[in-house]
C-alpha cells in the first residue's frame, strides 16, 4: 500500500531518511565511480590514501579498499520510504553493465535506506523493486538510529 492516500503523521511531525548508494572496490578511483553513474558521493576515499575521521583528522594507515558514498536525504511527514527506494533503483537501471562489471572485479554495491531515529517508518518495497535490485546485483541495507541523528 506504499503511497496510497498519504497521511501526515498524527503529531504532524517531520521525518527524515536517507537513500544510499554504496560502493566498495579493491582498486577503482572514487572519480571513475563518479563519471560512470552521473551520482555524486557525499563520502568517498580512494584505496591507497591516508586514512583520516569524517572532520579530517589523520588516523594511522591507509585505506584498504575504495569506498563511495551516494546519498539523498528525505524530510517527510508520513511514514512512506519505498518510493524513493524504487527512483533510485530505477535510476541504476542505465547503469546495469558497470555494476555488473563492478561485482565481477571484486566490488561490491548495495543500496541503503538510513531511518535516522525521527520516528516510525513503515512501508512495502515492491517486488518490482526488489527483482531489479537482483537485475542489478545489487544488496539491500537498513540502517535504524535509535536516537535522532545530525
Amino acid at each position: 500500500m506504499t503511497n496510497q492516500g498519504i497521511l501526515p503523521s498524527e503529531d504532524g511531525a517531520q521525518r527524515r531518511f536517507d537513500v544510499e548508494l554504496f560502493i566498495v572496490h579493491p582498486t577503482l578511483d572514487p572519480a571513475e565511480i563518479t563519471a560512470a553513474l552521473g551520482l555524486q558521493a557525499r563520502i568517498a576515499h580512494r584505496v591507497g590514501e591516508p586514512r583520516k575521521t569524517p572532520k579530517g583528522t589523520p588516523l594511522p594507515g591507509n585505506y584498504q579498499d575504495t569506498r563511495w558514498r551516494h546519498s539523498v536525504r528525505y524530510d517527510v511527514r508520513h511514514q512512506w520510504f519505498a518510493d524513493r527506494l524504487t527512483n533510485l533503483v530505477d535510476r541504476l537501471i542505465a547503469h546495469k553493465i558497470f555494476l555488473a562489471n563492478l561485482r565481477s572485479t571484486g566490488g561490491r554495491a548495495s543500496v541503503i535506506i538510513q531511518f535516522l531515529g525521527d520516528g516510525y517508518f513503515g512501508d512495502q518495497v515492491p517486488h518490482e523493486t526488489l527483482g531489479k535490485l537482483v537485475e542489478l546485483g545489487l544488496d539491500l541495507g537498513i540502517e535504524c538510529f535509535s536516537v535522532p541523528q545530525a
